[in-house]
């Protein structure tokens, strides 16, 4: 895996630090093909990019126009099964759009394919600043921060065993915990008491 800090980019040359880099490009059309970049020119520009910059590009995976399921995202998960078989170090995007035209939804899969140990680099230059951490953008640094403190908070909870279920015991070895089910059915109102004369 490189380092995101050795691939700052070069904005004069177009490059990521003259480095080699072993890529994956990834296309996706939408579902109305009246909107957006087709597929093949969305590649070409892929392929540009990895030539100008002297990069092995190793594949493009395309997520095909499809109206009737358009959350289908077969191709970003073939670029994912790419990484973890480690045949790319870096996955290169036309622009950050591609992956979705909410900037939540980027950060989100921007987040997963770090997770396989990937770069993630956009042949769009205006869209650098946006994946350098931190950045300037504002929303993007606010999702970044709420997807990190949820990686810290499953983190905490892998490895705990669950809580015992009702009858056994919750001893977990270090300390006991006692787990009280309440009934969710209102109490039954107090009897007034009268006062004895």
């Amino acid at each position: 895996m490189i380092d995101r800090a050795d691939l700052r980019c070069d904005a004069q040359a177009g490059r990521w630090n003259g480095a080699n880099v072993r890529v994956v490009g990834y296309v996706r059309e939408g579902p109305d093909p009246k909107e957006g970049i087709p597929a093949f020119a969305q590649s070409e520009r892929i392929r540009r990019w990895a030539t100008d910059g002297g990069h092995q590009l190793v594949a493009v995976c395309q997520d095909l126009r499809a109206a009737e399921n358009p959350s289908r995202r077969d191709g970003l998960r073939a670029v994912m099964g790419i990484l973890t078989g480690g045949s790319a170090e870096a996955v290169v995007v036309p622009d950050l759009s591609i992956l979705s035209p909410d900037k939540v939804v980027q950060e989100i899969i921007i987040r997963d394919l770090r997770a396989h140990g990937a770069t993630v680099i956009s042949a769009e230059e205006g869209d650098h600043s946006q994946l350098e951490d931190p950045t300037s953008d504002r929303l993007r640094m606010v999702v970044r921060d709420v997807l990190t403190r949820l990686d810290e908070h499953e983190a905490r909870f892998a490895d705990e065993p669950p809580l015992a279920a009702e009858g056994e015991s919750a001893v977990t070895g270090r300390n006991d915990v006692i787990v009280e089910l309440i009934s969710a059915e209102p109490p039954e109102p107090l009897k007034r008491i009268r006062p004895v004369r």
